[in-house]
């Protein structure tokens, strides 16, 4: 090879080593270049906050799953406890429906025998028959079971699938309605009658429009526990208005109620009171006297008697004299009260003789009544006065101005004629020997002992039953009769404070709980 062919050999590999190195350095500096730089696969760190990004999406699922979860499992508890232990629910009705009374604890803290409390159907058959009041009736009989002490129970028996079970009450026509309440070998079946009150509307459909279930298990319980039944005999001589109120709660406590003609019957043996009710014509002479026997009790006493007079104008010589051996007389008007904060215009139109708001005038009879603003309504009575002051004693009066107008008098009169002062409508009086005393108590007012007034809010019925109790030596466990207007799933009728606690705990309380919660989760994750 030539000088020159060498020369131009080495010229052209160096041609190529610097077009190889130029290519060389372009690459290098490719990246300094306004081009965007290739993407590598991300390792390391960013691998790891993915990682974690999904794992807050995780937990996130997780713990919603488990607050609903949470939830659910809290009711279906919830649901099971309350529905096993009735106690457990609240009631926020405004007259405590679902509430056992005051009268109902005191029954059961005194039970010593045990009873049974049988349906006859299942539950929910029962409860199907109105889901408002005979649910309400499976729920006091519930809540009576957890708090007697073991004393009280309650089975479900399904007639209609078990019909021999009526085999055992032959005389009694049973119905699934019908429950029975039973204490060894007494019971007493009380019908749907017995424990809600109906009426019927276009004379057609029978509907409930109250419940007095709580009184009348009170009632049976009492009557199949009792080893003793006291006796009361009802004077009807000449009596017009009913009594059947009276009646059926005397009945209620245990009493053996009896009523008589004393003309023309003996009082039976056993009868430690006996009660006349508003007689419009005098008693006989014979009538009178087998009265007079009775409370003399061959010189022994110690019996009673309870005169209730009758509102109008009558002509009593043989009463009025077998009250004046007590020191007692009634007055020839109705009684008036003249102090408006004593009338009670929103049960009636303005008068000053009806519905007034009276006084106890003694502390006779006022066991259990011990609130200064509970007080008896009297209406349309006639006064009662002391004919010997020694021997009576006051009960209940009216006020300072107070009157009574006469049965004669002209529609002009002026009220103010005839104030004479805290005039008595109620008063007891007395006649004995050192030893012993027979009591004779007369009422002005017949209507003060109606089913309306004796179930209101007055104390009227416990009263008179504090009264009965007393004159027949018992001690006061008396079993009250009061019905109860179930407004089921409204929450009309609540009381005040209850409203305040519900308003507080729905829009103030689980508010907040809510918002903290949210701010913890939030800075919590913030933290992370």
């Amino acid at each position: 090879m030539s000088e020159k062919e060498i020369k131009n050999s080495e010229t052209a590999e160096k041609t190529e080593e610097e077009v190889v190195i130029a290519k060389a350095d372009d690459v290098k500096k490719k990246p300094e270049k306004s081009e965007k730089p290739v993407k590598k696969p991300e390792t390391g760190k960013k691998d790891e906050g993915l990682s974690r990004k999904n794992k807050h999406r995780i937990t996130s699922v997780v713990l919603t799953a488990l607050v609903l979860a949470g939830v659910i499992i809290i009711n279906v508890i919830a649901s099971a406890l309350t529905e096993r232990f009735s106690a457990l629910t609240a009631d926020i009705t405004g007259n405590g429906t679902y509430n056992l009374s005051d009268t109902t604890y005191k029954l059961l803290d005194g039970m010593k025998k045990k009873v049974s409390i049988t349906f006859l159907t299942q539950r929910k058959t029962y409860e199907m028959l109105d889901s408002t009041y005979y649910k309400q009736m499976t729920n006091l009989v519930d809540r009576m079971v957890q708090d007697s002490n073991g004393f009280v129970s309650v089975k479900y028996e399904d007639i209609v699938s078990n019909p021999n079970f009526v085999n055992d009450y032959p005389d009694d026509n049973l119905t699934t309605s019908d429950v029975i309440v039973k204490c060894g070998k007494k019971y007493n079946v009380l019908h749907k009658e017995d424990l809600f009150n109906f009426e019927l509307m276009n004379n057609q459909y029978q509907y409930i429009t109250s419940s007095k279930a709580e009184s009348a298990l009170d009632t049976a319980i009492v009557k199949v526990t009792s080893d003793k039944t006291d006796k009361i005999v009802i004077i009807k001589d000449n009596t017009t208005d009913s009594y059947s109120y009276l009646t059926r709660l005397l009945t209620a406590n245990n009493y053996d109620v009896k009523e008589i003609e004393a003309e023309n019957q003996d009082i039976p043996d056993g009868v430690n009171t006996i009660i006349s009710f508003a007689p419009t014509k005098d008693y006989s002479e014979a009538a009178v006297k087998k009265i007079k026997d009775f409370l003399y009790n061959d010189g022994k006493y110690s019996k009673s008697m309870i005169y209730i007079a009758y509102r109008n104008k009558a002509e009593l010589p043989n009463i009025d004299g077998l009250l004046d051996e007590y020191g007692l007389c009634i007055s020839n008007g109705l009684a008036f009260d003249m102090d408006t904060s004593r009338q009670m215009s929103g049960i009636s139109s303005y008068s000053a003789y009806r519905y007034i708001a009276a006084s106890f005038a003694s502390k006779l009879y006022t066991d259990n009544i011990t609130s200064d603003g509970q007080t008896v309504l009297v209406d349309y009575a006639r006064g009662v006065g002391p004919t010997k002051e020694d021997v009576t004693t006051p009960l209940i009066r009216y006020s300072s101005e107070s009157g009574v107008c006469p049965f004669d008098v002209t529609d002009d009169w002026n009220p103010e004629d005839y104030i004479s002062r805290n005039v008595c409508v109620m008063m007891q009086g007395v006649s004995g020997n050192d030893k012993a005393q027979s009591k004779m108590i007369v009422s002005g007012s017949t209507e003060m002992w109606s089913q309306t007034i004796m179930e209101s809010q007055f104390v009227n019925q416990q009263y008179w039953l504090n009264i009965v109790d007393n004159l027949n030596h018992r001690a006061n466990n008396t079993i009250q009769l009061d019905a109860k207007v179930i407004t089921d799933y409204s929450l009309q009728g609540i009381s005040r404070q209850t409203s305040v606690t519900v308003g507080i705990i729905m829009f103030a309380i689980i508010p907040v709980l809510i918002v903290g919660a949210g701010i913890m989760v939030y800075v919590v994750r913030r933290r992370k």
